[in-house]
Formats: structure tokens, sequence, C-alpha cells
């Protein structure tokens, strides 16, 4: 593939976006990789996804311009937003957790693309940015409906129509990222934190994730009765029983 990189690194896989001379700004071409490298991922053997970029300073700068200035029509418009809508709802439905490593500035697009992984881990002196409302246009790759979920509806419907730059620690003190770190380091602590469970059952980590992710959305006695149902069944993965008589010899 041109734009999509993508390697594994023992049961942990790398994707890193990859069109440094235009920003990682995403057209057609990147799209239609996006979907390849999805189909792939929705059977892989692995335990989580990272998703990073081999740019410098940014990390994704949304929609390619040159691609945009091409669709004419509000029926061109709607079919891209649904394409796009398609492969970032297919990296949100992914059973292992997923991790932006975000080493660069997210601009438009960039920042609703970064709103489809479950944890993120920034540049500490990098910044997001929603600017669309600059061109004239709402969001149109789900980000508006995540931003709003993630940190709420008024600071979402603040920095939509402010279109402001959100630098790194505020992004963190608003919960649109997990953790802020050295330009450096950024990658390695993404991947230090997948490594932590690496040796754990994939079917384990796809439970944990399941649980959570249906328990913000679900009502309460839906959640107990899920949380029960795979409860009991990771009773019997057999790393239960291991480590409680792990426990109790140590106690005799």
């Amino acid at each position: 593939m041109k734009y999509v990189k993508y390697k594994e690194i023992d049961s942990i896989g790398i994707l890193t976006l990859d069109r440094v001379d235009k920003h990682n700004a995403i057209n057609r071409e990147f799209m239609y990789e996006f979907g390849e490298l999805l189909s792939y991922l929705e059977k892989a053997d692995i335990k989580s996804l990272i998703i990073t970029s081999s740019g410098r300073d940014v990390f994704a700068s949304g929609g390619d311009i040159e691609y945009f200035v091409t669709l004419s029509t509000k029926e061109d418009a709607y079919t891209m937003a649904f394409n796009m809508h398609t492969i970032l709802n297919r990296f949100e439905d992914l059973e292992i957790p997923t991790v932006c490593a975000i080493n660069g500035s997210c601009i438009g697009g960039g920042a609703e693309l970064i709103l489809a992984f479950d944890i993120r881990f920034m540049r500490n002196d990098s910044f997001i940015q929603f600017k669309e409302k600059e061109l004239g246009v709402t969001t149109g790759w789900g980000g508006t409906y995540r931003l709003a979920k993630t940190i709420g509806y008024s600071k979402a419907l603040n920095y939509l129509l402010s279109a402001e730059k959100i630098d790194a620690k505020k992004a963190k003190d608003v919960g649109l990222v997990d953790e802020i770190y050295d330009k450096d380091i950024v990658f390695e602590k993404a991947l230090e934190f997948c490594r932590g469970f690496e040796k754990e059952e994939l079917v384990l980590i796809k439970y944990i994730k399941k649980l959570t992710k249906q328990s913000v959305s679900i009502s309460r006695d839906e959640a107990m009765e899920l949380e029960r149902r795979l409860f009991s069944n990771s009773w019997m993965l057999g790393k239960r029983e291991s480590q409680m008589k792990k426990f109790l010899n140590r106690v005799k």
C-alpha cells in the first residue's frame, strides 16, 4: 500500500499514516487503503492496534483539498462522508483495544479520525483543531457525534464553533486525550501500554473492551447482565484458577 503502512510487533499491530508530503491528507486512495487494511484487521490474530504517523509535526491534516474540490455536488459530498463514516466505524468496532500515538497536530478530519480510536496518547507540543467551520462546512467524518460523546455537549460546541487550537495540556484536561508525552517517547509509551496486556488471552482482552464499550450506552440492568455473562465466561478461561492456587500456596 502507498499511504497506509502496517506491520506487527509480536501481537501488536502498528498502522502508520505515510503520506508525509501532503501532511497525511486523506484522499480517495487513502480511504481505499484503509478499507483494505481493515479487512485484514477484522480477522487478524492480534491483541491491540496502534496508529501513528510518519509525519514530523502533523499527525493528520484531514481531507485532501485537491480531492475535495472534485466533489462538486451534494451527492458527491454525501458519498464521501458515508465512505469515511464506514471506515471510522469499522476502526471503532474492532474487538481489540486501539491506541493513537499522536506524534503531531490533528486538524479538521485528522481530529475526527483520532476520536474513532479507544485511547489517545499525544505529543505534548502539538494541538487538535476542529476547523471545518472555516471551510464553511460541518464535520463530515463523525467528529461532532464522537466529540460531544467524549467531552460533553457544551465543550464540543465551543470547539466546533470557535475552531480553537486545543493544545495538548488542554486536550488532556478536557478528556480529549488520555496522556501527553514528550515527542520522543509518545510512540514508546503507546507500545509500553499495549505490552502491558500482551500476555493475556485474546478472548479476555475482547471481553474487557466489549464490556467497557457497551456499558456506557446501555441501562444498568443490561450492563449487569452483560457483566455476569462475560465474567462467568472468563471464569473458565484458566488464568483465574492458576492465580488463585498461587495465592493459596503463598498464604499457607
